[in-house]
């Protein structure tokens, strides 16, 4: 009796023992480090702690820079847990049919130690980042034996914004293009009728005047109006053609 006793009050002094240090580890556990992301700055105070302003602008996605464009910056703020000067490493991870991996390391060599921390940091597709997918965030340090430990960690979603469409101003800018070509085309026409455009390819001599017509000998004689009527009427043809055809 006396032993069994002495096992039941050793044993009570050891769950004591575990309670008290359970009770001291949750202080520890409260102090556990967290990260926030927003499209720009995050407000913060002197101290670098995040403000109320900061934390309200504080975002869980980030749109991509520019539409259309797989390239995203992210403002990102955290508050370290027990950190030390030296190299700091922010790595970004994917989940890929169930199973983690790193996407992207982004590595501060000259960390000063401070407790909490304001990085931006761009974000590509050619770095092995996709569009509209969420990614797991972990702040982490190498201790004097090179095992990692994490002094902070959180997740964010990369959205996306896609280009604009083509205007419908385009369009017509096209078809305005198109009347100009056929206007151009019918002042062509004109030009060979009438002997005008005595640029390259032509005699320099043309003055736009027909050129005289030799009376036959024999038969009727054909008078210069009389050709000045015809080509006025063929020209005039010429020009209804061409703006029924830019009517159309």
């Amino acid at each position: 009796m006396i032993r069994s006793h002495a096992r039941r009050r050793g044993l009570a002094s050891s769950l004591r023992a575990l309670a008290f240090t359970a009770t001291l580890c949750l202080p520890a556990l409260a102090l556990a480090g967290e990260v926030k992301f927003g499209a720009a700055a995050l407000a913060v105070d002197d101290e670098g702690k995040l403000t109320d302003a900061g934390r309200s602008a504080a975002k869980e996605e980030i749109p991509n820079a520019s539409p259309g464009e797989e390239e995203w910056v992210v403002h990102l703020w955290a508050k370290l847990d027990k950190p030390a000067p030296g190299g700091l490493n922010v790595e970004f991870y994917g989940e890929h049919d169930g199973k983690r991996y790193l996407a992207y390391r982004h590595v501060e060599d000259s960390f000063d130690g401070a407790k909490y921390i304001s990085l931006e940091i761009e974000l590509e597709g050619s770095k092995g980042f996709n569009k509209n997918k969420t990614y797991f965030v972990e702040i982490t340090q190498q201790d004097d034996k090179g095992r990692d430990f994490k002094l902070a960690s959180g997740k964010i979603k990369l959205g996306w914004v896609a280009a604009p469409k083509p205007e419908e101003g385009e369009t017509e800018g096209d078809d305005k293009g198109d009347g100009e070509a056929q206007d151009s085309a019918a002042q062509d026409a004109l030009d060979t009728i009438s002997g005008g455009g005595g640029g390259e390819g032509g005699d320099g001599a043309n003055t736009g005047a027909p050129p005289p017509v030799e009376p036959k000998k024999k038969g009727c004689s054909v008078s210069p109006d009389a050709s000045d009527g015809a080509i006025g009427t063929l020209a005039l043809l010429v020009l209804a053609g061409a703006w029924r055809r830019r009517r159309g």
